[in-house]
């Protein structure tokens, strides 16, 4: 049987210069409203739903789906003729459940930063931090997503009893703590969730099937999770998060804000076509 691999997708250039100017606009109205709680919480709610949509973007694109698509997935769930169709759906509404919250974790470690150097920096020197975050930040964030979902687009299509295989790219940049997990195979069924690329940033890796494959591999020891990262510990391919509550976004202060998680609980029930 021909091997089948789930292969990197790039970004689109400048995709992300682009969002992160809308953001950088909706700052600037933030850094002048400061003395405003309620306008100021109601900019954030913007540049929450800006980077959220940044992130939903890479997911469909990783998914080969355009939006009408997925939002006829969202609403009609009860209508499903397929497995497939399911499983599509099972991986949007885990990739929203988990983006949402990582969107205004990250906006929210963003003002965090911005008010404790406002008091001594005039409010376009604040702009750096806000690049940091949105473009910065932003552009290897949007990789990962992008490709989790293409890893997670590619293991849906592949039968419970496939034998899949972690693979490197077999370059220079390889890290050795990758090229260590190389060669593993298992059933699908089987396959330990937090190997599923990515497991690090910028991970390169993917998987691989091949019908003609004699063998298993031995059980994996304990200690191959020292070789993935805890922020990657999940794997949206089996409706896991992209990003864990290993991620330091994911504070304390951040789940105990009532405004934030207003706004968090509503934009997913937004996204996810709820009332």
């Amino acid at each position: 049987m021909e091997k089948v691999s789930a292969a990197r997708i790039e970004l689109k250039e400048d995709g992300t210069k682009d969002e992160y100017l809308l953001v950088l606009t909706a700052f600037r109205r933030l850094m002048d409203s400061l003395e405003d709680s309620a306008e100021s919480w109601r900019i954030m709610e913007e540049i929450i739903m800006l980077r959220t949509a940044s992130l939903y973007s890479c997911v469909l694109e990783g998914l080969h789906m355009d939006f009408d698509r997925a939002l006829e997935l969202l609403r009609n769930h009860n209508d499903f003729t397929t497995l497939q169709e399911k499983e599509e759906r099972d991986i949007l509404v885990a990739a929203i459940d988990n983006l949402v919250e990582f969107a205004a974790a990250e906006e929210y470690a963003m003002m965090t930063e911005v008010l404790e150097q406002s008091e001594n920096e005039e409010p376009e020197d604040c702009e750096g931090i806000c690049e940091k975050y949105n473009l910065t930040y932003a552009d290897t964030e949007n990789e990962q997503v992008l490709y989790a979902a293409g890893i997670a687009g590619w293991w849906i299509n592949q039968s419970s009893g496939t034998l899949i295989t972690y693979m490197t790219q077999g370059d220079e940049r390889v890290r050795d703590t990758h090229l260590a997990l190389e060669g593993l195979t298992y059933p699908k069924s089987d396959f330990p969730s937090d190997l599923i690329p990515p497991i690090e940033w910028g991970c390169r890796c993917y998987l691989l099937s091949d019908g003609n494959e004699a063998s298993v591999s031995a059980s994996l020891k304990d200690d191959y999770r020292k070789k993935v990262n805890p922020v990657f510990a999940e794997s949206l391919a089996m409706k896991g998060r992209v990003f864990s509550g290993a991620h330091p976004y994911f504070t304390s202060d951040f789940r105990k804000n009532v405004q934030i998680q207003t706004i968090v609980k509503q934009l997913k029930n937004k996204l996810l076509c709820k009332k």
